[in-house]
């Protein structure tokens, strides 16, 4: 059997036919580790030509178990597709094994937990500890691909679905790499993804991410699955975010929102509450309503402008990014000749909720104009509008949709750019006219 050697960066996934003391690409020091692919075997596949598929041929319409849970059932567009692959990626304890065994739990079908990161007492005590009653479930305690797929294989037609926990602790005997480096991490995938869809399982992988909040591994890890699934943690409030980046059966507009408990992740159903229950008027704090994902829901902005303690001015966010927070509070400083830009300036979303929706602006300047003239508005307000540098506030989509919502949340005082005027609401076509606003009350 002829081999063919290379050498792979053990950190990055570079890839040379020549060993390298330093990795090209990252920069790492003895990070190659070599690899042999079997060129025997490559060159022996079968060369026959592919059959050749036209448009007007008969498209299989892919097959879905169904979710036992509507709003889960909607998140995954109708369930999930028989035979794709799907990655679950999040911080260490943020609740990946969590929601997996709930969601198994939620199907009927039989499923094969495989575990390699924890031991068959942890494993079966956090089952019950969440009252699991899916009698489906068998589970395998191993990390060596080649052995879970003998058992796959033993276990022909038995399982529906296939959960790994997790791809960083799988190995390959192909490779001489330790657990949880790029080149285990890619060729174990490779060779389940490759079985599964031959079989027609539906595999869920979970995986780490690095420090930078990315898939830890290899690139071509997103690009061999399905479907990327995504768990964030929003740390002040403790709430998780389960948004899809990828998805190759639907779409990638669905966000669903929990609370951890001591029995699991519960969906938070009514959003349109939940942000916004403990909201006062009072000087610096008003309602804005983003998008996420598919969805708009309510979310309360709280600015406190004060001296500076230290010195220099400071400026601290919390859910708001700070790039724009630093660009209001110049457009306030230019063009209202605001003495912002030698104030302290805290500001937060409720729960701490990281979003990054332009429309948050007008939200964002009204809080901060509030907070620093000590004045509220006599009734509680709603404003949503991008801010441009020159001042002006600018339309942003899904309007007429936010200000019906506004209204069904009971809000009288609705601030948003001007468009058709269909609504009776407070237009703001310059950031001046939110001043004006102030020094009408």
């Amino acid at each position: 059997m002829k081999k063919e050697k290379y050498f792979v960066c053990n950190d990055c996934g570079f890839e040379s036919q020549k060993w390298f003391a330093k990795c090209p690409s990252c920069n790492s020091i003895g990070s190659a580790v070599e690899f042999a692919a079997d060129i025997d075997s490559i060159h022996s596949e079968d060369i026959s030509a592919s059959e050749i598929k036209r448009l007007d041929d008969n498209v299989k319409v892919p097959e879905r178990i169904v979710i036992n849970n509507n709003e889960i059932n909607s998140f995954m567009n109708g369930g999930l597709v028989k035979g794709a692959v799907y990655i679950l990626s999040g911080e260490p304890g943020i609740g990946k094994s969590t929601f997996v065994s709930q969601l198994i739990d939620m199907i009927s079908k039989s499923t094969l937990y495989i575990s390699g990161e924890e031991s068959s007492d942890q494993v079966l005590r956090r089952f019950k500890r969440m009252n699991i009653k899916n009698k489906n479930i068998g589970f395998v305690f191993e990390t060596n691909v080649e052995k879970i797929i003998n058992i796959l294989e033993k276990e022909k037609n038995n399982f529906d679905i296939v959960v790994i926990d997790s791809v960083q602790t799988l190995r390959s005997g192909d490779s001489d790499s330790l657990p949880g480096s790029v080149l285990q991490v890619r060729e174990s995938s490779r060779k389940l993804t490759e079985y599964v869809k031959e079989n027609n399982i539906s595999l869920i992988m979970i995986g780490h991410v690095n420090k930078e909040g990315a898939i830890a591994g290899p690139k071509i890890l997103e690009h061999m699955v399905d479907c990327v699934l995504q768990l964030e943690l929003e740390k002040s409030s403790g709430l998780r975010l389960l948004r899809v980046t990828k998805n190759r059966y639907g779409s990638t507009d669905e966000v669903v929102l929990f609370e951890m408990t001591q029995t699991g992740l519960n969906i938070i159903e009514d959003i349109s509450k939940y942000f916004i229950s403990e909201y006062s008027n009072e000087p610096g704090n008003v309602i804005c309503i983003i998008k996420e994902g598919n969805k708009l829901f309510p979310i309360e902005i709280q600015a406190l402008v004060s001296n500076p303690v230290y010195g220099s001015p400071r400026r601290v966010t919390s859910g708001i990014p700070i790039d724009r927070l630093n660009m209001i509070t110049a457009v306030l400083s230019k063009k209202l000749k605001l003495p912002v830009e030698n104030k302290d300036i805290f500001i937060n979303s409720s729960g701490g909720i990281k979003f990054n929706d332009s429309s948050a602006d007008l939200a964002i300047a009204f809080s901060v104009i509030s907070s620093l003239l000590d004045i509220k508005t006599e009734k509680p307000a709603v404003c949503f509008g991008e801010v441009g540098l020159d001042g002006n506030i600018r339309n942003i989509n899904l309007l007429e949709k936010r200000i019906d919502f506004s209204k069904r949340l009971g809000f009288e005082l609705i601030i948003s750019p001007d468009s058709s005027g269909k609504f009776d609401v407070y237009r703001a076509n310059n950031i001046r006219d939110l001043l004006r606003l102030f020094e009408g009350e």
